[in-house]
């Protein structure tokens, strides 16, 4: 066992590391729906009148017994946590009278305890290294047919499903497309002008100036695709062709501003502005916007609040390329509510176009939190506070998110006796599975510790994860499949999200930049 696992082990059996304790200052346990755990949990059971204390037996899946008692109903479980071994356990708590004697059950909980972090050392090598995992996925990017589609018809290739969801797809391959002109140049000017006409397509099914959603992008529009080839994959969209998510407009804003530096062309700049006065003109008093509109009306359908971190980004871009207060305003509005309202409940919610609106804690996700840790590592390193949120943060997504060894035998997949490649990070609740980006965007998350911390284990945890996405990684086309499962990843190539890929290539990326300048192999 190296010194890195050694010392995640440590952290892994101590009660301090437990990620974010509910039942402390009032906070709640946001863990109510959690089916892992990697960290020391304390889980809520209810007080029981007459308990003097509480008998807490854990069950591991042989049958093995694992005891300890304390006078709340709510302890941590450190007391026996580094003796349950890794796999399904049930933890049971009786309530003890004055007498000494168990009489009533307080409740039961099955979940799965995963591994520690091994250490790099304990798992495979890389199959190559980050700078050219990045470069052949940028390649893979730019030669993909369903890419290069919008530079000889400007427009969504029929038959790729996922063009189905234009605000996000799109806006990602015009991203992809400045940062891989920028890596080959012999490519450059077919690359800029494969965005510029992806990006004009956008514009084009853009709701009208008359429209109660004016100028903003469809989240969702099947103008010229397969339906046939939408459904095989994309079925979700169906239910969903009338709505519009208010988070994937900033998202195509970042674009058009980013394409609009690469191009010198205000009519992208103009198209964001465009994006972020219907923002300004509906913000809500808490600083953010509801989660799903209406088409045709325009109205809000539902009381979920956005807490997509982009518009941050989106509103800090435009405040540096115009000066105007405003944006700023929004900025820090936007910010104000998501650090408040989630670091206060840790209702990380998951957000996404294809999956239900949910309920408090009933579909977390790593996304938000990941997020607000670059936020962290760029503008607050000097504030001990918001830096010691931030551990606290990457421990949550490392507990619910990452899986260093073992899979829950209820992984939807294991009943088909897939193979469920590790390690890796999962996307949901509702999707958790492996997914290459959800595992690029915790290595982008362990990156900006490293950046924030210094601490080597960090850097550690993030290289191991990267190691198994250039294993994951087609030896021959660099396509990242989405979905790390099965002996040949089929589901990721069936069911390939090109927004993953691409955003997985430029973690690559940067983790190539860090480890190349600090020279750590």
């Amino acid at each position: 066992m190296d010194k890195y696992a050694q010392q995640a082990l440590l952290e892994y059996n101590s009660e301090e590391t437990s990620p974010h304790p509910g039942g402390i200052d009032g906070r709640p346990f946001w863990n109510i729906n959690s089916s892992q755990f990697t960290f020391v949990p304390k889980i809520q059971f209810p007080n029981i009148p007459g308990a003097k204390k509480y008998l807490y037996t854990a069950e591991d899946e042989k049958g093995n017994t694992y005891s300890f008692v304390d006078k709340s109903p709510m302890a941590s479980l450190a007391p026996i946590w580094g003796d349950i071994p890794t796999g399904i356990t049930t933890l049971t708590v009786k309530a003890i009278n004055r007498q000494e004697k168990v009489f009533r059950i307080s409740g039961v909980r099955t979940f799965f305890k995963c591994d520690p972090f091994p250490g790099r050392e304990a798992l495979p090598p890389k199959a190559k290294n980050y700078r050219e995992s990045a470069l052949d996925a940028f390649r893979f990017t730019y030669n993909d047919p369903m890419v290069q589609y919008w530079l000889e018809h400007g427009e969504p290739k029929p038959d790729y499903p996922h063009n189905v969801y234009p605000a996000k797809t799109i806006s990602s391959i015009i991203g992809a497309m400045i940062n891989y002109a920028k890596l080959e140049p012999k490519n450059a000017e077919n690359a800029i002008k494969l965005a510029r006409r992806a990006a004009d397509y956008l514009l084009s099914i853009s709701f009208g100036e008359d429209h109660p959603l004016a100028f903003l992008p469809p989240t969702y529009s099947f103008k010229g695709l397969d339906v046939d080839a939408v459904n095989a994959v994309a079925p979700a969209a169906w239910k969903c062709k009338d709505t519009t998510m208010m988070i994937y407009p900033a998202d195509a804003g970042i674009a058009y501003l980013n394409l609009a530096e690469a191009t010198g062309d205000k009519k992208y700049s103009d198209a964001a502005l465009r994006i972020a006065e219907y923002y300004k003109a509906n913000v809500l008093p808490c600083g953010s916007w509801y989660l799903l509109y209406d088409c045709e009306t325009g109205k809000p359908m539902t009381n979920n609040i956005c807490v997509r971190f982009k518009f941050v980004i989106f509103f800090n871009m435009l405040y540096k390329l115009t000066g105007d207060e405003c944006w700023r305003e929004l900025e820090k509005g936007c910010y104000k509510y998501i650090s408040g309202e989630c670091l206060e409940t840790y209702n990380w919610e998951g957000q996404f176009e294809d999956v239900k609106v949910s309920s408090n804690y009933q579909n977390l996700t790593h996304f938000i939190p990941n997020d607000l840790i670059g936020y962290i590592a760029q503008n607050l390193s000097d504030d001990e506070k918001m830096v010691a949120e931030a551990v606290d943060m990457m421990r949550f997504i490392e507990d619910q998110f990452v899986v260093w060894g073992e899979y829950p035998k209820w992984n939807p997949y294991s009943d088909k006796k897939e193979i469920l490649h590790s390690p890796a990070g999962l996307e949901q609740y509702f999707c958790y599975c492996p997914i290459d980006s959800s595992t690029a965007y915790i290595i982008n998350g362990f990156l900006n510790m490293y950046k924030l911390t210094r601490e080597r284990l960090y850097l550690e945890k993030a290289m191991a994860l990267a190691d198994n996405v250039t294993r994951m990684q087609d030896k021959t086309t660099g396509m990242f499949p989405t979905f790390f499962i099965g002996e040949n990843c089929a589901e990721g190539y069936r069911n390939f999200w090109i927004n993953c890929h691409i955003y997985t290539a430029s973690v690559m990326m940067r983790l190539a930049e860090i480890t190349e300048e600090e020279k750590i192999k």
